[in-house]
């Protein structure tokens, strides 16, 4: 278990040891949570990027994270995905979709049938509100718990409990009419 409190103390004095470690220990967090959100590993291993130097610049600007760099981080990262989608809507790209994971079967069924199942749910997630995809990205995908969810999305947590309630009620009607449409 990382020493939180010595490694942000340790960060702000540019120990690059300990700014190493916070890269080691969060990028593949971050990165996870960008790609959930824009399924483009390309754009997502940039805004990855993005957020680690916005940190690295806030050591200089005085407003590194003062406790609790995780939940930090993730805030970020979420602005920085807002802003990547507020660009990309001025300057709309035909997405190249890839997948991150080789299934081990080499089955072409199997694939298929994998990347139809993905491509439902995502379908489904994007219908929510952002709220509501938010926090069900935060609660599932990165498996946060609802008080860092709420710290990172400056919601209470009641807001974000009710949130992905109702965000986990319309994705089971999203994936039931998508289920009723297949047959």
């Amino acid at each position: 278990m990382i020493d939180e409190a010595s490694l942000l103390q340790r960060a702000r004095e540019r120990d690059p040891a300990a700014l190493a470690t916070i890269y080691d220990t969060y990028a593949p967090k971050i990165y996870a949570y960008i790609y959930r959100h824009i399924r483009d590993p390309h754009r997502a291993e940039d805004l990855t990027s993005t957020v680690f130097l916005k940190m690295l610049e806030s050591l200089d600007k005085n407003n590194f994270a003062r406790d609790k760099l995780q939940s930090w981080l993730y805030r970020i990262a979420h602005n920085a995905i807002v802003d990547d989608v507020r660009y990309q809507q001025r300057r709309p790209t035909q997405a190249l979709y890839e997948t991150m994971v080789i299934p081990p079967e080499n089955d072409p069924s199997f694939i298929v049938g994998k990347q139809m199942k993905e491509e439902i749910v995502w379908n489904a997630i994007q219908q929510l509100t952002d709220d509501q995809k938010d926090v069900i990205i935060l609660r599932f995908g990165e498996s946060l718990t609802a008080p860092q969810v709420a710290q990172i999305l400056g919601k209470t947590e009641e807001a974000v409990r009710a949130l992905q309630r109702r965000g986990l009620a319309n994705l089971r009607k999203l994936l039931s009419q998508a289920q009723a449409d297949l047959i």
